[in-house]
């Protein structure tokens, strides 16, 4: 029996790796601007660029889910919670994807603080890989991001993901991947943001990710976003009120099929 569980396990490694290994990147609104989020200084940062928490004046707890392909082992769930106080903001998550035969747990500590035109963030992570028969393995990663506001409309982002190249397996070296980001942001105006990124895997080529958000009709949001790389389309809409925030991502990968996405939001203190 253990034996086919490591088979079944082996077979779909390749999938398994290219959904997450360690990343914990959820939330409808950044997804459907293709995770092209480095930029973006809302409560979403704690999962992308803790840098873009820093200049958070809120106390607001949201949550996602997303269901990857129609197939439930592929399947992840996030939830967060974000506070100001008079030395920076403060943020927690927890973060799992997978089910019984292979799994990942994250959780985070993010604090973050802002001076002049710029906002830093630090993250740290404890992640644990669960594989049904073989036991389970916890690292530490570290993360480390800024965002600069360099005129009223442009922001730059930038952060680096696993800056201490935790080590998974001490028997093969197997550590998780260390990541960096960076990427402009545009708010032409009131209505309208554009963003775009590069991120590049220390392992692997880069990846290239460009999102845009129009609002209309006062509280609706029409969102998409592409990433190269495994080219992949992303589409999603939004609604917000005075405290509450809805989001739906959907996304289309060339090879794999649709994933679905809905997230969350509420804001508990302005």
């Amino acid at each position: 029996m253990k034996f086919r569980l490591i088979i079944a396990f082996l077979s779909c490694l390749p999938l398994f790796c290219y959904c997450q290994n360690g990343i914990n990147e959820i939330g409808a609104k950044p997804t459907a601007m293709g995770n092209a989020y480095s930029t973006v200084n809302d409560q979403w940062g704690l999962f992308y660029n803790p840098g873009g928490l820093g200049r958070n004046e809120k106390t607001v707890a949201f949550s996602a889910f997303t269901n990857r392909y129609g197939i439930s082992g592929l399947n992840s769930l996030g939830a967060g919670f974000i506070t100001n106080f008079t030395m920076g903001t403060l943020g927690v998550s927890a973060f799992k994807f997978g089910d019984d035969l292979y799994s990942e747990q994250i959780a985070s500590l993010a604090y973050a603080n802002s001076f002049g035109i710029a906002s830093l963030g630090f993250r740290a992570n404890y992640l644990q890989y669960n594989i049904e028969g073989m036991g389970t393995q916890g690292v530490v990663t570290l993360d480390f991001g800024g965002t600069a506001t360099l005129t009223e409309q442009i922001r730059f982002g930038a952060y680096i993901r696993n800056i201490n190249q935790a080590k998974v397996s001490s028997i093969t070296d197997e550590r998780a991947p260390t990541i960096l980001y960076a990427g402009l942001g545009y708010q032409a105006n009131e209505k309208l943001m554009l963003t775009a990124e590069a991120e590049k895997d220390i392992d692997l080529d880069a990846r290239f990710k460009a999102g845009l958000e129009y609002k209309f009709l006062n509280k609706f949001f029409a969102r998409t976003g592409v990433s190269t790389n495994e080219f992949t389309n992303f589409f999603g809409l939004g609604f917000i009120s005075q405290k509450l925030a809805i989001d739906y991502a959907l996304t289309w990968d060339t090879t794999l099929g649709l994933s679905h996405q809905a997230s969350l939001s509420y804001t508990i203190k302005e």
